[in-house]
């Protein structure tokens, strides 16, 4: 007799269209939420280094008075290498502001108050907001890309051998040189700023020098200065401390420097613009 051959199994039914939709876009899901949950856990991780880099540079701020030289040597090279670019933004800043006021102006506000909406928003808002994203470029991209240079070479390395705290003699005098420079590049920026608002509304927009004068005086309070120089000085901690940051954290060859430096900038102006809605969120 023939062995009677066995049924074939049947082969298991094809999963319908819906489920296989499903499971791919459930499998996309989730690998955006590792990818979300790492940059998440990276973020927190930096800030992190970045308060503890902090406190290691505050509590090393009585070596200022044994080293001053240092901090004179960086307030030069932050400052006073910074002044011409200030200038030329600073001037065009406030022509800008007038000519936008005037516009905005027609037809509804007296140009009475045109030195006013020029005099409010340079001091309170475009003029440190816009000079420290501007220095963030110049400053700290610099800041960075010395002290990755420096990591690069191994010259930090050299200096903690032979007993030379990089963060006394490099971080200390780099930060407390941002604080002291940036209130006195905004000082500058907005006079220049107004000056530059002056010009253009009285030799295009046909204004007197006495109506905008009375519109700079009008509704002025010093309590303005007072924010926009706590702005400059926030900005420029801001500005030198993520330098040095992402400087420590260069990779190696030119490329890690090159990507210190755009981080830092872009972290630079990111921070920039929250602190400057919490400042002005608190103080008005």
């Amino acid at each position: 007799m023939q062995p009677i051959p066995s049924p074939r199994p049947t082969p298991p039914p094809a999963p319908p269209v819906w489920a296989l939709v499903l499971d791919s876009i459930g499998g996309q899901f989730l690998r955006l939420l590792s990818i979300l949950w790492g940059s998440v856990s990276d973020l927190i991780a930096q800030i992190g280094e970045v308060i503890i880099l902090l406190l290691r540079i505050v509590k090393r701020a009585p070596w200022f008075f044994v080293n001053p030289s240092l901090t004179f040597e960086q307030l030069i090279r932050i400052g006073v290498s910074s002044l011409p670019l200030v200038m030329v933004i600073s001037f065009f800043i406030g022509a800008v502001s007038a000519v936008q006021a005037a516009y905005q102006f027609r037809g509804f506000v007296p140009s009475n108050y045109l030195g006013t909406a020029v005099c409010k928003l340079v001091v309170i808002e475009s003029g440190p907001v816009l000079t420290a994203l501007v220095l963030a470029g110049r400053v700290g991209s610099a800041i960075a890309a010395q002290i990755g240079t420096m990591k690069e070479k191994e010259e930090l390395d050299a200096m903690t051998v032979l007993d030379l705290d990089p963060i006394r003699y490099l971080a200390l005098p780099r930060l407390i040189s941002g604080i002291l420079a940036f209130p006195l590049l905004v000082i500058i920026s907005d006079f220049l700023s107004i000056i530059g608002g002056w010009i253009i509304t009285t030799l295009v927009l046909n204004i007197t020098t006495a109506t905008y004068v009375f519109g700079l005086r009008f509704l002025f309070q010093p309590y303005d200065i007072v924010i926009s120089m706590v702005k400059a000085m926030v900005f420029g901690g801001i500005v030198v401390l993520m330098g040095y940051y992402h400087g420590l954290a260069a990779g190696s060859g030119a490329k890690g420097v090159g990507q210190a430096s755009m981080k830092s900038v872009v972290s630079s102006c990111m921070l920039i613009l929250i602190v400057d809605f919490l400042i002005v969120y608190i103080a008005y």
